[in-house]
C-alpha cells in the first residue's frame, strides 16, 4: 500500500482502550498479524506494524497519557501548592509531612528564611497562637501522577524549597531516573494483558520495547 494513503493512526489514551485494541488485531491473520509495541516515552506507546516490502513501518496506534500538569521547578503561594499535592500525589509519609509543614509556615513582615543551601528554617504554626522555628523537610520521596493510571506510579526524590512570600515549591532530584522506571511500569502491564493472558500465539505475534 502506498504509505500517503495510510489512514492517520488511531489516537488512544490509556493502557487499557490499548490492550483492546491489539486484542482485536490478533484476529486479524492479514499484513498486521505482527505487530510491535514501543513504549516511546512515561506517556506515550505506539503500535506499529513489521517492516513491509519496501522496509517501511505504519504506526497503527498512538497512546498518549492524560496527566496533571504539575509546576515542579516554580514557586506557587501555599494554597495552590496544598492543593497541588492534594490532587497530583499519591499520599505517603512524606507527602504528608510536605503537606503538613507548607500548611503550618508563617513569614511575618521582615523575617529571614535561614537557608544553608541545603536545608531552610523557618517559623511556623504549632498552635492556635504558638509558633516555632522548623527545619524543612529535605529531600522527600514522593509519588505524582506522571504516567499512566493502570500502573504504578514511580517514586522520586524532590528538594522542596520555600520563598518569603511565602512560596513553595518542589525541585526534581533523581536525574530522570523516574523515566526509566515508569516505562519498565508500563512495558510490564503491557506484557501481562498482552502476552501472558493471551497465551503462546500472542507471544509470537507481538513485541514490546521499552
Amino acid at each position: 500500500m502506498d504509505p500517503r494513503r495510510y489512514p492517520k493512526p488511531l489516537e488512544l489514551s490509556s493502557l487499557t482502550s490499548l490492550v483492546e485494541y491489539v486484542r482485536k488485531q490478533l484476529d486479524d491473520t492479514g499484513e498486521y498479524a505482527n505487530l510491535i509495541i514501543h513504549v516511546t516515552d512515561h506517556d506515550i506507546v505506539e503500535v506499529k506494524t513489521e517492516l513491509d516490502d519496501e522496509s517501511k513501518r505504519r504506526t497503527l496506534a498512538v497512546v498518549k497519557a492524560i496527566i496533571p500538569a504539575i509546576n515542579f521547578g516554580r514557586y506557587v503561594d501555599v494554597e495552590t501548592f496544598n492543593i497541588m499535592m492534594q490532587s497530583n500525589f499519591i499520599p505517603n509519609v512524606d507527602s504528608e509531612v510536605v503537606l503538613n509543614y507548607a500548611s503550618a509556615i508563617k513569614i511575618d513582615k521582615g523575617a529571614e528564611i535561614a537557608d544553608n543551601g541545603i536545608s531552610q528554617v523557618t517559623t511556623i504554626k504549632t498552635g492556635v497562637s504558638t509558633l516555632q522555628l522548623a527545619k524543612a523537610p529535605n529531600p522527600v520521596t514522593l509519588k505524582p501522577y506522571r504516567t499512566f493510571q493502570e500502573v504504578d506510579q514511580p517514586e522520586s526524590k524532590f528538594v522542596f524549597r520555600i520563598n518569603d512570600a511565602p512560596g513553595c515549591a518542589l525541585f526534581e532530584a533523581d536525574g530522570g531516573i523516574w523515566i526509566a522506571a515508569a516505562k519498565a511500569n508500563i512495558a510490564e502491564y503491557l506484557h501481562n494483558n498482552l502476552i501472558v493472558e493471551q497465551g503462546e500465539n500472542a507471544a509470537e505475534n507481538i513485541t514490546i520495547l521499552a
